[in-house]
């Protein structure tokens, strides 16, 4: 995919951006051997992060009439302007499985949202088209700060088949019953890696977060605010982040209390079957104190009270409408760096989801073929011992 020179980012601070590219390197490998692992051949490959979809579903995405001039910036730099759009609603989880797990924790939810043919320059094309990606999360903040803490967590994530309980073993050392043999571990854990108190206060906050997202309960995927979590440039001068708010509720707005396991899609199936269009309120956050605003901590809040969210656009999803089939949903490739570069990805996360994305992607892609190639020989094969050749 044909790629921008990225432009230079007066908000950002990398101590070290050699050593960052390595860990995001080492990141983008161990992202290939997760997916190895959690989809041995023949099985297909499915996404790194966000693997299980609700359903897809074709939206429009309007830029309000009266937005302010001060506002059009980017892709919102035209009063009234459409775009065709499409909206993947999905569960983060690493591994696709029941909506609630079999012990009753949710998990986080997320949509994408792709805009397409913007006409104008992109910092990635998206195969040789230009689109604009707007990624969300049902939370405020990611759980993971920065790329040091991804890094660990993967390395944790691939050494024991995906349980992440060991990233959090540092905040086990005051328990009173933790056995002298466990806390040398812990010890040595923490001497090898080099965490000091700032990483600890990042691994606390993240098992705050961590906690909140399981007890945060969702009927519906349309009946919930959606938030970009990691800032992003707006123009050249100020920063945003956004999030897509529905204006009202959708049935079913009540979780059941004996949910299947793909609640969340049968719940979007039905609510596309209705026959009112399902808005929501695009919104952003804008900032331009420089010194403030935490960039490279993607778990930093921004106060809403002192920083409002503002109404620039609205995201429209026509009903009644079928979801969009299955194998063209998963086809689609997400990334906050389908961009436009008034609105590119700032801060250690999103430099790191540049390459883990298309990592995800690519490896998918090149999986697919490999897999196509197999059953072509297979086929051929059987083919020639019918005919006696």
């Amino acid at each position: 995919m044909p790629e921008k020179e990225t432009p230079t980012c007066p908000f950002e601070y990398i101590a070290d951006p050699q050593l960052e590219a390595d860990k995001i390197a080492l990141v983008s490998n161990l992202t290939r051997r997760l997916l190895d692992k959690r989809y041995p051949t023949p099985k297909k490959i499915l996404r790194g992060v966000h693997p299980k979809a609700h359903g897809c579903v074709k939206a429009c995405f309007k830029i309000n009439a009266d937005i302010e001039s001060a506002l059009q910036v980017g892709i919102f730099e035209s009063p009234n302007k459409e775009y065709n759009a499409v909206v993947r609603f999905s569960n983060a989880s690493a591994r696709v499985g029941p909506d609630i797990s079999d012990i009753g924790e949710h998990g986080s939810r997320g949509i994408a949202i792709k805009l397409f043919d913007i006409e104008n320059d992109v910092l990635l094309e998206n195969e040789g088209k230009c689109n604009q990606d707007f990624l969300l999360i049902n939370q405020t903040v990611f759980a993971f700060a920065n790329t040091d803490d991804y890094l660990r967590l993967m390395q944790i994530l691939v050494k024991n088949n995906d349980n992440p309980a060991a990233f959090f073993a540092p905040l086990s050392l005051k328990d009173p019953i933790l056995s002298t043999e466990r806390k040398q571990k812990i010890i040595d854990y923490i001497d090898a890696e080099n965490l000091n108190d700032d990483d600890t206060r990042r691994i606390k906050k993240t098992l705050e977060i961590v906690t909140k997202i399981k007890s945060t309960a969702t009927a519906n995927p349309l009946n919930i605010q959606y938030f970009s979590a990691a800032p992003f440039l707006f123009g050249q001068d100020k920063v945003m982040k956004f999030s897509v708010k529905p204006i009202k509720h959708v049935n079913p707005t009540t979780l059941s209390h004996n949910p299947s396991p793909n609640y969340l899609h049968d719940a979007l199936v039905e609510s596309m079957a209705q026959s009112t269009d399902i808005i929501f309120d695009f919104m952003v956050q804008i900032r331009d104190d420089r010194n403030d605003m935490d960039i490279e901590n993607a778990s930093s809040e921004w106060n809403e009270d002192k920083f409002p969210f503002i109404n620039v656009a609205t995201l429209t999803l026509h009903a009644p409408q079928e979801l969009v089939d299955e194998e063209t949903c998963e086809s689609l490739v997400f990334t906050p760096w389908h961009s436009r570069p008034e609105h590119q990805p700032i801060g250690s996360i999103n430099r790191l989801r540049k390459d883990v994305y298309q990592t995800s992607a690519n490896h998918r892609e090149q999986h697919k073929e490999e897999k196509t190639c197999f059953f072509k020989r297979l086929l051929s094969f059987f083919c020639s011992k019918n005919t006696g050749e």
